[in-house]
C-alpha cells in the first residue's frame, strides 16, 4: 500500500514539472553580428574633355595626307556631348599635276587644309571590353555630326562633319580612341564647284577634368 501511494505521488509530480516546463517561454538564441561600416565610392563627374588625335584623311584629288586632330567637349549628360573641332592636313599634288610636269595647281600655302566647327554627339552603346577573363576596361561607342568652316585652295567655305566614334576608358580620366569623321564640303578648283568627302580616320586620347 505505501509503495502503491509512493507511486501516485511520483507520477503526479512527474506531470505537473512537464507541464510547467511546457508552459515556458522558448529561449531565442541572437546571434552577434558585428556590422562593418560601408564607405560608397564617389562617383566621377568630369564634365569636360579635352582629345588630340593623329591620323589620314583622303582629300579627293590631292590623295591621301596625314591629319592632326585636336577636340574640346562637355558631357551634357550620361548620353549627350558638345564638342568643338579642329583638323589641319597638307594636301599632296594631283594626277594631273604629277603626270603633265605643268605649274602646279596651288601653292604651298593653298594646300593647307584645315575645318574648325563643332558637334553634337551621342552616345550609342556603352560596355566593357575584356582582356582575358580577369580584367575589363570600360568603353563607349558614340556617333556624332555639326558644321563648321572649310579653309582650303584659298577658299573659305561652309562644311559638316559627321562620324563616328570609339573609346576606351585606360583610367576614370583617360581614353584611348579611334574615330572615322566625313568631311563634306564644295570647293571651286579650276572653276568648277565640286562636292567633296575627306574621310578621315584618327587615334588618339582624351582626357577628362
Amino acid at each position: 500500500m505505501e509503495t502503491w501511494l509512493q507511486r501516485i505521488f511520483l507520477s503526479s509530480l512527474l506531470v505537473s514539472s512537464a507541464s510547467a516546463f511546457a508552459q515556458q517561454a522558448p529561449v531565442q538564441i541572437e546571434p552577434q553580428i558585428e556590422r562593418a561600416p560601408v564607405s560608397e565610392d564617389k562617383l566621377d563627374d568630369e564634365s569636360l574633355f579635352v582629345g588630340l588625335r593623329g591620323g589620314l584623311v583622303s582629300l579627293n584629288d590631292f590623295g591621301t595626307s596625314g591629319l592632326a586632330q585636336a577636340q574640346l567637349g562637355y558631357q551634357i549628360t550620361e548620353d549627350f556631348f558638345l564638342t568643338v573641332d579642329y583638323a589641319k592636313a597638307k594636301a599632296g599634288l594631283t594626277s594631273f599635276e604629277k603626270l603633265s610636269g605643268a605649274a602646279p595647281l596651288l601653292t604651298d600655302e593653298q594646300r593647307n587644309w584645315s575645318f574648325l566647327g563643332g558637334a553634337i554627339g551621342y552616345v550609342l552603346m556603352p560596355g566593357e571590353v575584356y582582356f582575358g577573363s580577369d580584367y575589363a576596361m570600360n568603353s563607349r561607342w558614340s556617333i556624332f555630326a555639326g558644321a563648321g568652316n572649310v579653309d582650303f585652295a584659298g577658299d573659305k567655305v561652309f562644311g559638316v562633319q559627321a562620324g563616328t566614334n570609339y573609346q576606351v576608358y585606360i583610367t576614370d580620366y583617360l581614353a584611348a580612341e579611334i574615330q572615322l569623321t566625313d568631311y563634306v564640303y564644295e570647293t571651286t578648283i579650276l572653276a568648277e564647284t565640286t562636292s567633296q568627302h575627306s574621310l578621315a580616320l584618327s587615334l588618339g586620347l582624351s582626357v577628362y577634368f
